[in-house]
């Protein structure tokens, strides 16, 4: 009977509906990686556990979008 629950865990889609139409699973990231286009990376890795949370993805998300705004605006003079 444990194993069956295991089974249908496994199974079980986790996430929001929004990441459910890109096929998105926020599970199991371990590292984020941004390259630019002259060769600089930034590299995140979640502090204290292995993946990254809900949180720490909600937040890497705010920074993607900072970078995109500051990008669009172009260089600062």
């Amino acid at each position: 009977m444990a194993e069956e629950a295991r089974e249908m865990a496994e199974n079980e889609w986790r996430g929001s509906p929004l990441q459910m139409r890109s096929g998105l699973d926020p599970y199991g990231i371990e590292e984020i990686v941004i390259e630019f286009d002259n060769g600089e990376m930034d590299v995140f890795e979640p502090r204290g556990r292995e993946e990254f949370g809900a949180y720490e993805l909600h937040q890497m998300a705010v920074y993607v979008k900072t970078l995109a705004h500051d990008l669009r605006r172009g260089p600062k003079n």
